[in-house]
């Protein structure tokens, strides 16, 4: 295989590495989208392939790397078999939640519960540090970190109420009433026995969820600034609650300013979030937080988090400019906030991260160990 890696000094430099990653991952998604129409691609496709993402978290952060072993070998055998392992178990949870929560087939409130247990691990691995298993073995805290990702997701989505369309034309204040959902006389109606009625419209629910995993990415990229400057505040389970407590008040706090101050519909602000940690993900992973690394810390954190808004606005006009072109007069509210949502959190975060985390950014060279390692 070395025959394949080439050896221009570009290959282990920032920003070069990371822009040629992001390429071929983008073609990637844009290629998988590009193979379905939007009732398949946010149907069976869209739990699938969130199935991965929730055992994709733990191996890449969780494990680092060391379970499933691969040392020594390789690549791209090691990106072949991580990959593998991460579809092996993501499809048994696929079928899991298929068979057991879902009625044998994908519909909304089922997506909103695999968006759920993608964030519910981030905050599991990144803030709890997969505390209370930390001293178990390896393997055992990253399986048992990942169940209690879906258990804990499952609680959290007991609070969301799917009963009706809050916003039917897709804009606040809505010119039309909320129309039956999965109530009688709507479209889920089959499914209303499945569907949560808790106390929380499902679209400001699932927002806000989400926006507090755009500030635990924040903290990520921050190094976990301010927190970090209090040892006492970095041992756990104190720096789980403080941490997640935190992103909880900002997430209000943005949520008040977004949708109660400027009006916007509690959906398009989710897919501005989602927007946003493909920003922060672009930086942190694919450019290995280039080029804030370069200047002294916070500052220069701060520097990527700035130009983190920018690779969002991006973001926004080119991947939704795609979906409008292949899903056509399909494109609709709330399909189109979804699709363009799948295309970033479903498909681009995740081949971001098995190719940084497994793949090692082959064909290209190794990354190169840290300067004085």
């Amino acid at each position: 295989m070395d025959e394949l890696t080439p050896k221009a000094k570009w290959t282990v430099t920032q920003p070069w590495r990371g822009f040629f990653g992001t390429a071929l991952t983008l073609w990637i998604a844009f290629t998988v989208t590009a193979a379905f129409d939007i009732g398949t691609f946010l149907g069976n496709f869209t739990l699938l392939i969130m199935s991965f993402v929730a055992i994709e978290a733990v191996m890449g952060l969780g494990w680092g790397g060391k379970f499933p072993s691969v040392a020594g070998w390789p690549q791209p055998w090691p990106g072949v078999f991580l990959t593998g392992f991460m579809i092996l178990v993501g499809t048994l949870a696929y079928f899991t939640v298929m068979l057991f929560l879902s009625g044998g087939a994908n519909h909304p409130c089922t997506s909103a519960y695999s968006i759920c247990t993608v964030i519910t691990m981030f905050f599991l691995v990144l803030a709890f540090g997969m505390w209370p298993f930390r001293k178990t073995t390896v393997p055992t805290r990253g399986f048992l970190t990942w169940l209690l990702g879906y258990v804990i997701a499952y609680i959290i989505l007991r609070l969301f109420n799917f009963t009706l369309l809050s916003y039917p034309a897709g804009v606040s204040p809505s010119p039309i009433p909320p129309v039956p959902f999965y109530a009688p006389g709507g479209p889920l109606a089959a499914f209303a026995a499945l569907a949560p009625t808790g106390p929380f419209a499902w679209e400001t629910a699932l927002a806000f969820y989400l926006w507090m995993v755009v500030f635990l990415f924040v903290f990520v990229l921050l190094g976990m600034w301010p927190f970090s400057k209090s040892p006492s505040l970095m041992k756990q389970p104190v720096m789980g609650i403080v941490v997640t407590i935190t992103c909880a008040i900002l997430a209000l706090i943005a949520h008040y300013i977004s949708i109660d101050l400027l009006f916007i519909e509690p959906l398009r602000h989710l897919l501005n979030g989602v927007c946003y940690v493909f920003g922060l993900l672009f930086f942190l992973v694919m450019l290995q937080t280039w080029p804030g690394r370069a200047i002294s810390q916070p500052a220069g954190a701060f520097l990527n988090l700035v130009l983190a808004i920018g690779i969002a606005i991006v973001a926004f006009y080119a991947v939704g400019g795609f979906c409008q072109w292949h899903f056509g007069k399909a494109f609709t509210y709330p399909a189109n906030i979804f699709s363009m949502a799948n295309v970033m959190l479903g498909l681009t975060f995740p081949a971001w991260a098995a190719y940084m985390a497994f793949w090692d950014f082959w064909p290209l060279p190794p990354t190169p160990p840290p300067p004085g390692s």
